[in-house]
């Protein structure tokens, strides 16, 4: 586990499109995630986003790979101070313990004194329970994007 650096846009751009053909299949049109591959755009966006400090992210390897990844920054809403924009770790990893150890390295990260939301498809059960196991619980907002229903999860401050 260590702090992610723009040269790790590719590897992170590799795990998230593994990661939701495998975790939305069912949930996301099939031909939408078949369609799904990892592009120059998406690798330079995430690149100019970890150069520039307005995320931040960890990775997790194994065997010198990539292989989960977590990224948060700033909230992009008023629902928190700071934001879970993405956790994921690659299938052949998933129950191994590596997603808790990103959220904890995440959490440790980020100020006791920030609250800390993040958004998750109401449809996604695996990941709903691994926030809930994790401490975060509903705040009871929702939305709606590209018409897929999200619920909103809090942390709430955690002190001095």
């Amino acid at each position: 586990m260590r702090t992610a650096t723009p040269d790790d846009a590719a590897a992170i751009e590799n795990v998230r499109i593994a990661t939701w053909k495998y975790a939305y299949r069912g949930v996301l049109d099939d031909g939408y995630l078949d369609g799904l591959a990892v592009t120059e755009p998406n690798v330079a966006l995430r690149r100019q986003a970890l150069s520039s400090g307005r995320t931040r992210a960890f990775v997790a390897e194994s065997g010198g790979e990539v292989v989960g990844f977590s990224m948060y920054g700033d909230s992009r809403d008023e629902l928190a101070d700071t934001e879970v924009y993405a956790i994921y770790v690659l299938p052949g990893h998933l129950s191994t313990g590596l997603g808790r150890a990103l959220m904890k390295e995440t959490v440790a990260a980020i100020p006791a004194d920030r609250s800390i939301g993040l958004w998750v498809l109401t449809g996604n059960p695996r990941a709903r329970r691994f926030y809930e196991r994790f401490g975060f619980t509903l705040s009871g907002h929702t939305k709606v994007d590209d018409g897929l229903e999200e619920v909103h999860y809090l942390l709430a401050a955690r002190g001095d």
